[in-house]
C-alpha cells in the first residue's frame, strides 16, 4: 500500500497564496518518480551546526530551520528515489519546486508544484527545467554559470537553480557524507550576484512594483500536513 493516503492528501488541502497557481499537489509530485512498488516515507532530519556550516561554504546557503524533510521510496528496504520539496520566496512571489533524485543524489528531474507571480509561469518548461536534470552537488548549480536563465523571469530562474541545490546539497550533507567541495571561485562569485539579485528584489520591492502592488512582503503559506 502507498504512504499513508491521508498525509499526502492533507498535504494538497494547504492554503496557497492569493493568485497562485498550483500545477501539481506535492502528493503529485512525490509519486511522479516513485515507482509504485515501493513504499513512499516522509523522513525528517535534523542538520547540525557542522550540516550548516557546510552548507553555507561549499553551497552558498544556509537553511533556516534545524530539521530537513524529504520523501523517500523504498524497495525492500533500500532507497529507490528521493523528493525533496522545496519553497522559494521573495517578495509577492512564492514558488514551490519538487526536485527527485536517485539514490546516489543525481537529479532525475525538477518540476514546478506552484507558482504565484505571472511572470514566473515560463520557467514552467521544459528547455529551462531540463537543464537541471542529472545534476549533482558538486555542479554550480546557479544561474551565471551552468543554468540560462529564461528573460523576462531571472529572478524566478534564480530561484529554481536554488531550490534544485538546495536540494542536492541536502542530500549529499545527510547521506554522502563525503569530502567537502571545493568552491571554484568563479563558482562564488556567480552564486553571490545571483543571490544579490534576489536581495535587492526584497529590498527595494522590485517584483512587488512591476506588479502594481507597492510595498510588502509575501508570506508564506501554513505547512499544514506536509
Amino acid at each position: 500500500m502507498r504512504l499513508a493516503a491521508c498525509a499526502l492528501a492533507v498535504a494538497t488541502l494547504a492554503p496557497m497564496p492569493a493568485g497562485a497557481v498550483e500545477y501539481m499537489t506535492i502528493g503529485e509530485a512525490v509519486q511522479k518518480f516513485i515507482p509504485t512498488d515501493a513504499k513512499i516515507f516522509k523522513v525528517t532530519k535534523h542538520l547540525s551546526a557542522q550540516h550548516k556550516d557546510v552548507l553555507r561554504d561549499d553551497y552558498g546557503w544556509t537553511p533556516e530551520k534545524g530539521e530537513a524533510v524529504f520523501y523517500v521510496g523504498k524497495r525492500d528496504g533500500q532507497p529507490v528515489a528521493y523528493v525533496f520539496v522545496v519553497p522559494e520566496i521573495f517578495n509577492t512571489c512564492f514558488h514551490k519546486y519538487g526536485v527527485a533524485m536517485k539514490p546516489d543524489g543525481e537529479v532525475i528531474e525538477t518540476v514546478i508544484v506552484e507558482l504565484s507571480c505571472p511572470r514566473a509561469f515560463k520557467i514552467n518548461r521544459k528547455s529551462f527545467l531540463s537543464q537541471f536534470e542529472r545534476k549533482r552537488h558538486v555542479d554550480p548549480l546557479t544561474v551565471h554559470a551552468d543554468i540560462d536563465a529564461v528573460t523576462g523571469a531571472t529572478l524566478s530562474s534564480v530561484a529554481t537553480a536554488s531550490a534544485a541545490r538546495k536540494a542536492v546539497s541536502l542530500h549529499h550533507v545527510l547521506f554522502a557524507g563525503g569530502p567537502r567541495v571545493d568552491v571554484a571561485a568563479n563558482v562564488k562569485q556567480a552564486r553571490e550576484k545571483a543571490a544579490h539579485l534576489i536581495q535587492r528584489a526584497i529590498e527595494t520591492g522590485e517584483t512587488l512594483k512591476k506588479e502594481g502592488k507597492g510595498d510588502g512582503a509575501a508570506q508564506l503559506p501554513p505547512e499544514t500536513g506536509q
